[in-house]
């Protein structure tokens, strides 16, 4: 069973590391035939020396450790406040029809579009982006939320209701785990968003002096495409991981084991 579950495991990480293998290797014969210029597209090989460089001088880390704090405390509070609210909404009527239409208009705009506003209001260092963060995950956390609910079957609710359930235990033991095929949606579409808002309030934020947002924004300055490029296919790869190792195991403990989602 051990060495059935090994050869799985090896298995789906070659599968996951073959595309990008098969890129990587035909990006670096075009830099190697000056199919394309070095100055235009870095290869492969220059960006891992650039990260191996920029990781043993402990800068990398520094800037990755900028971000990921950001992210948490963002993320954390869209996901608390989000799955409130979107609770409220969806249990009383009259919140509902007040903050619905609110919430589909909020949930179309762009985050990196609050930051300009943000810096104004919220000044130029951490706390704009970490309100950027949590703007981007809360719209989309509430949203899913209130939907998972709105969809719960009324035949369960009336049950559980027969039997003596009611208040918090009707939400804990009921609404949660029948939504939560919606809510997990809405953490991953969170995540995603929050991500992208933090790279692009560390951008813009001029008394931030670290994270992967202001390490890409540094870069143009020099021209360095190298750290520009590796910059991206980090917060590709971590927004990646933080999906797989937070939201994919979420997933599997809960709608994977009771059987409302299909294994994948």
């Amino acid at each position: 069973m051990n060495g059935d579950s090994g050869r799985a495991a090896a298995k789906s990480i070659v599968e996951f590391l073959f595309p990008f293998l098969v890129v990587g290797l035909l990006w670096e014969l075009a830099v190697r035939l000056h199919l394309v210029g070095m100055e235009m597209l870095p290869s492969p090989s220059v960006i891992v020396g650039k990260l191996w460089t920029l990781t043993i001088r402990g800068v990398l880390l520094h800037h990755l450790a900028s971000s990921l704090y950001r992210l948490a405390i963002g993320y954390v509070l869209a996901v608390g406040l989000g799955i409130i609210v979107g609770v409220a909404l969806a249990s009383r009527r009259l919140l509902r029809e007040m903050f619905a239409p609110v919430l589909s208009m909020l949930i179309s705009v762009p985050t990196i579009a609050w930051v300009p506003v943000l810096l104004i209001t919220m000044g130029l260092g951490d706390r704009t982006v970490i309100t950027a963060v949590f703007l981007g995950g809360f719209f989309a956390i509430t949203y899913n939320t209130m939907r998972g609910i709105e969809m719960v079957n009324q035949g369960q609710l009336n049950a559980a209701r027969i039997m003596g359930v009611s208040g918090w235990r009707l939400f804990v033991e009921v609404l949660l785990p029948a939504s939560l095929v919606s809510v997990i949606t809405g953490l991953r579409l969170g995540i995603g968003y929050s991500w992208r808002a933090l790279v692009g309030g560390e951008m813009l934020s001029a008394l931030v002096e670290w994270g992967i947002g202001k390490m890409v924004y540094q870069a143009r300055f020099w021209n360095d495409v190298a750290v520009m490029l590796m910059g991206l296919l980090i917060i590709g790869f971590s927004g990646f991981l933080l999906d797989r190792v937070l939201l994919k195991w979420l997933e599997r403990e809960t709608v994977e084991k009771w059987g409302m989602l299909a294994k994948r």
